[in-house]
């Protein structure tokens, strides 16, 4: 049995991980869908909280505005800071959210950005299996924070 699990933990898991970096490499837009039974609200009253889900920049800086407690995880590399990031932001390398590093409290509300969504969905997906309650993905990422005008810090 231990061999098994040394089996899974040093061939599988890095595969898995692979598949997402690449499947992250895109601007993938789905979402997770809510199921009808939960109760929670999400930080926008009109609608219930999908556990996971992509929000537009616009969105993102309205909830950022909103929940002053709300975390903003950049799961770019330290080498893509040079193109800025998001106020208040924190940079999480997108592996340790892949191996369930995080050490926020489940109900922590996150939103996570990305150079232009695709890490940051994957890593979305990744932080609801690990029982997040609330995970927001800004679409298009920082590419898209920057388009629409809105300020990043250098």
């Amino acid at each position: 049995m231990h061999a098994s699990f040394v089996l899974t933990r040093l061939v599988l898991f890095p595969l898995l991980a692979i598949v997402f970096f690449i499947a992250g490499c895109s601007d993938e837009k789905k979402e997770i869908q809510q199921p009808a039974s939960t109760q929670q609200k999400s930080l926008f009253a009109q609608e219930p909280a999908a556990p996971f889900r992509s929000i537009t920049v616009a969105e993102a800086k309205e909830l950022i505005e909103k929940q002053p407690d709300i975390v903003i995880l950049d799961i770019r590399t330290p080498q893509e800071l040079r193109e800025g990031a998001i106020e208040g932001s924190t940079l999480m390398p997108f592996w340790a959210i892949m191996q369930n590093k995080l050490k926020f409290p489940q109900e922590t509300p996150i939103i996570l950005v990305c150079a232009v969504g695709g890490r940051s969905f994957a890593a979305g997906q990744m932080l609801v299996k690990y029982g997040y309650k609330e995970v927001y993905n800004v679409s298009g990422g920082l590419v898209a924070w920057k388009e629409a005008g809105l300020p990043v810090k250098y």
